[in-house]
């Protein structure tokens, strides 16, 4: 699987919460839902805001939150959250 694999489709930005919900479709056949990119800080950039991009999840037993989609190779994991992150850069940046 490669990176051109993944096309991204922009469903809703949220100003107030600055929150953007993305859908990945993935070889052309696959949609995956709910993909949720946040601007924010981190323990890590406690100084300046982050784009965080979260693929979906939902709440278990203990209302610990799991990811529903998973990507067992981190480097393509990688590719994909830049490729996210710079399609919502350039959409926020057009609105």
């Amino acid at each position: 699987m490669q990176i051109e694999d993944f096309e991204i489709k922009i469903k809703k930005f949220d100003r107030e919460k600055n929150v953007v919900y993305v859908n990945l479709i993935i070889c052309g056949e696959l949609e995956t839902r709910g993909w949720v990119v946040r601007y924010t800080t981190t323990k890590y950039s406690t100084n300046s805001a982050v784009w965080i991009v979260n693929p979906p999840s939902a709440k278990g037993r203990n209302k610990k939150t799991f990811w529903i989609v998973y990507l067992k190779n981190p480097s393509l994991w990688n590719l994909l959250q830049k490729k996210v992150i710079d399609e919502v850069k350039d959409y926020t940046d057009l609105l």
